[in-house]
């Protein structure tokens, strides 16, 4: 019997191809497809093997589940599979449909593991002398010694290697950790199309690795690698509030290497990082992360990354200890180009060219320009102009001592067009003030460069409303540009990993990006960083100064909300398991050390607000019962029964700590009663009954009392728009959202904004995320589709759209692990045709307000439907459905 189900996609430890995995059992999942509404899993069978041809006969198979009647899917686990160092898996599954037919295998993908063990490497920290004799190697190599500006550091280094192979080369994996970033070339082609790698991490606890596959690269006889290090975070030496030019981590730039080439005969040869290197000052003058980066062509090397290029004069190496921080493997997505930008617009003002790329981004440009040797262009970049119309750095440079900031420099060797881009930083910006261009600057010259994490994007909202689609698209580009290897506040002044923000945006960017395993590692650094206390730094990772302000339970319980929302969208709850005992012992903390008989007062609170603040002590108690909760859900995932009663207990008391103190149920009052403390008490679910009608009642007096518009800040903007909506009030949330006038989302809009702001009147950073939920609440309610906590994951979900009188269409949609949920609506004739697509292997509850039919009687099988409570509510398994949807007058 032919199954009715196809094997549409397959991906280990969610990626497809993964290089590089150090888990010790990899999980495997697969999305499924079929023409036949209700097709759902009933049992599957995965093998591995290490050889896509060993599959058949059976007895070369490594790993073999036989028939398993389970209809889980997602993160299956290989039971008692151990796999070993830098080994290639093949895995294949079939899966049996409803009625027990079997599929065809799916096809043979693979896997591959890093370097599992410490032992594995073979390879030296190496870092370049200390300190380098400029006009010495200068006049060795009869250069141009005058050129070393005496107040500059010390350049950043370059480092070579040749090598010889003699034997057919089978394949070939390199293996490599560079700090702060690298760069890496080998035969005198970069290696990769990685930025700013590897991603920042605490470097005295863990340091990452990245794994490349080099088989095309190396040719036999001889052959030569080339390494480039910045300082990046490793070695920042500017001056700044967070202080991390005083990271305990704080050392000279360093890379380890290790080439594994694998030979036709069953051989292997290594080529490592050891004393057999050489090194000398690069052209990169000048390099910190929020400062900028100057390069003078005039000390280019040509080919030092190639065979047989004359090296006298080059310095020995220094091999060091290198950083004490565990060396894993970077199995997050990493920092590429996302985007380019032509220049909008081209002005010259006084002397300089200020060229407008017409969208706010985090990254670079590209410069392309022909002139006389020991010219020097300088390059800064910002994100508002000033009065006269030259970039205005005022509003973000602030907290950075060290000048200049955000300014790159480069000086131009003389020999025909010549090419450059930054290496090793990166500016938030959106206009470029250029000086000392030689001719006329055109749109040929300047290329804008968007970097961020490379996460795909797996969500899309459009709607009729064009405001709507405008505040998506600004809070897209504000979330990529605040995940450059780890969340950010800003890109620009900053580049700090606030806590808050992250936590705060952490649904929008689950709904529009598979930033899973980004996430994964930044859970990661947070338990690196964690006190043995249990305290969290506010910023993460962090040279101290986390600790120093901003800190506390509305900020560190991104360690906690973060998980849970990774589970909740993906169904992975590895990262509960990974972390639970750390946040078990942050609520402890929260309990032994910030608790007065259930009240928190620790901490910042609602961040940025309009007009109204609301007491931090209000917020963070909330946040502190959240806490408490969350744990006691995780300890029932977890089968802990005792510690899921003894915090679901906690809850309880704080609960009651919270209503004691803030909270009349008479009058329905919350602590000064702005819009964030009422929203807070119903968002964090404090209330119930009677007590959360009243709370509802007055925040929708308070609401009406000013005109409808917003006052809140960035925690009241996630608690207002959301308790809004789960009590029935869409429409108020909307007509906050949905409006441009002070204040607001739109209002940012009429002024011109292309990203959200750090706050409602503009006058601080114009890209931050932390007001960035409000694309969350777009999915969840214009769209209606919505996770179940009881099936996570979208194993199901429901879809209960708002339709919103104002609109005439919305199409919205999410890639999860079983395949896309659709939602599309469509106004015509006075009635609303809705569009749901369910994944095979899952199943959705729609609920409609008011009378609604299912389209296609011949799909009325499959669905089960009930009128409650003036809704309409279909029951669906998987398949494409189409909805008609009575309006009421």
């Amino acid at each position: 019997l032919l199954a009715s189900v196809s094997i549409q996609s397959t991906s280990c430890e969610g990626q497809q191809h993964p290089l590089g995995l150090e888990t010790q059992q990899p999980r495997f999942s697969w999305i499924l497809s079929s023409d036949e509404a209700g097709q759902r899993q009933t049992a599957f069978q995965l093998q591995i093997s290490n050889a896509a041809q060993y599959f058949e006969p059976e007895k070369n198979l490594l790993y073999d589940s036989g028939k398993k009647l389970s209809g889980q899917s997602v993160f299956v686990r290989a039971e008692g599979f151990k796999p070993a160092s830098r080994q290639r898996y093949f895995w294949r599954v079939r899966v049996w449909d409803k009625e027990g037919a079997v599929s065809s295998w799916s096809k043979p993908a693979w896997f591959e593991m890093g370097l599992l063990e410490a032992s594995d490497w073979h390879a030296r920290w190496l870092s370049a002398p200390t300190l380098f004799d400029w006009r010495a190697l200068d006049a060795s190599r009869k250069k141009i010694a005058k050129n070393a500006p005496p107040e500059l550091p010390e350049p950043a280094p370059i480092f070579r290697k040749e090598f010889s192979l003699r034997k057919k080369i089978v394949s070939a994996r390199l293996y490599i950790s560079g700090l702060g970033f690298y760069e890496l070339l080998l035969n005198g082609e970069k290696v990769g199309d990685r930025l700013l790698d590897p991603a920042f991490t605490r470097y005295d606890k863990r340091v990452l690795y990245s794994i490349y596959d080099v088989t095309d690269k190396l040719r036999l006889g001889a052959n030569a690698m080339g390494v480039m290090l910045g300082r990046g975070w490793y070695d920042m030496s500017s001056r700044g509030v967070w202080g991390f030019d005083h990271a305990p981590w704080r050392d000279d730039p360093t890379f380890l290497l290790q080439l594994e080439v694998l030979f036709d005969d069953g051989s292997v040869e290594r080529v490592v990082s050891d004393e057999s290197w050489q090194c000398a000052p690069g052209p990169i003058v000048f390099t910190e992360i929020r400062q900028g980066e100057w390069y003078d062509a005039r000390r280019e090397r040509p080919g030092w990354a190639l065979p047989n290029f004359d090296d006298t004069g080059w310095f020995p190496v220094r091999p060091v200890r290198g950083p004490e921080g565990r060396l894993t493997a970077m199995t997050m997505a990493p920092v590429k180009v996302r985007q380019t930008f032509p220049p909008k617009s081209i002005k010259k003002i006084d002397g300089a060219y200020v060229i407008d790329f017409g969208q706010n981004m985090a990254g670079f440009v590209r410069l392309r320009v022909q002139g006389k040797t020991g010219t020097t262009i300088m390059l800064k970049y910002g994100e508002k102009l000033t009065k006269k119309g030259l970039v205005d750095q005022s509003n973000i440079d602030g907290l950075v001592a060290s000048t200049p900031f955000q300014t790159d420099k480069y000086i131009l060797k003389g020999e025909g067009v010549e090419t450059w881009q930054p290496r090793f930083v990166y500016h938030g910006f959106q206009y470029v003030e250029v000086h000392g261009f030689p001719g006329e600057l055109t749109a040929d010259n300047l290329l804008a460069i968007a970097v961020n994490t490379s996460f795909p994007q797996i969500g899309e909202f459009t709607c009729s409303n064009e405001l709507l689609n405008k505040i998506q698209h600004n809070t897209l580009w504000s979330y990529m540009n605040n995940f450059v290897g780890y969340p950010t506040d800003c890109p620009q002044r900053e580049k700090n990993g606030w806590t808050g923000d992250a936590q705060l945006a952490a649904e929008a960017g689950l709904f529009n990006f598979d930033a899973r395993s980004a996430y994964v590692k930044w859970m990661q650094d947070m338990a690196d960083e964690q006190k043995p206390s249990g305290e969290i730094a506010a910023i993460i990772p962090t040279g101290g100064w986390g600790y120093y302000w901003g800190n506390g339970p509305a900020w560190d319980s991104a360690f906690l909300l973060i998980p849970w929302y990774v589970y909740l969208y993906t169904g992975d709850d590895a990262i509960i398991r990974e972390n639970y005992e750390h946040m078990k012992r942050y609520v402890d903390f929260l309990t032994r050390e910030k608790s007065q008989n259930g009240i928190v007062s620790w901490g910042l609170g609602d961040w940025c607000p309009d007009k109204t603040k609301t007491p931090s002590v209000i917020t963070s108690t909330a946040y502190y019962f959240v806490d408490a909760d969350l744990i006691s859900k995780f300890a029932k995932i977890l089968d802990k029964p005792t510690d899921a009663q003894e915090y679901a207990g906690l809850a309880e008391q704080i609960r009651a700590a919270f209503l004691n103190k803030f909270v009349n149920l008479k009058k329905g009052t919350v602590g000064n009663n702005s819009q964030t403390a009422l929203s807070c008490a119903l968002y964090q679910g404090l209330l119930s009954g009677d007590g959360a009608t009243a709370v509802l009642n007055r925040l929708l007096d308070t609401i009406d009392k000013n005109d409808g518009k917003l006052d809140f800040g960035i925690l009241g903007a996630k608690y207002a728009p959301n308790a809004l909506a789960h009590y029935g009030h869409v429409d108020v949330a909307y007509g906050m959202i949905n409006r441009s006038d002070y204040p607001g989302w739109g209002h940012w809009i009429k002024l011109g904004a292309t990203t959200l702001w750090e706050n409602w009147d503009g006058g601080s950073s114009l890209s931050h995320i932390m007001f960035g939920d409000v694309s969350a609440w777009f999915y969840k309610n214009i769209g209606g589709i919505q996770p179940d906590p009881d099936h996570p994951g979208f194993k199901h979900f429901f879809v209960r759209p708002w339709l919103a009188p104002d609109l005439e269409w919305v199409k919205v949609s999410h890639e999860t692990m079983y395949g896309k949920i659709k939602s599309e609506w469509a106004r015509r004739n006075g009635l609303v045709r809705l569009n749901v697509s369910v994944p095979v292997n899952s199943t959705a509850t729609v609920v409609l307000d008011g009378k609604a039919k299912l389209g296609d009687d011949a799909l009325e099988k499959f669905v089960t439907k009930r009128m409650t409570a003036g809704n309409t509510v279909f029951n669906l398994p998987a398949g494409d459905y189409y909805f008609v949807v009575e309006q009421k007058p």
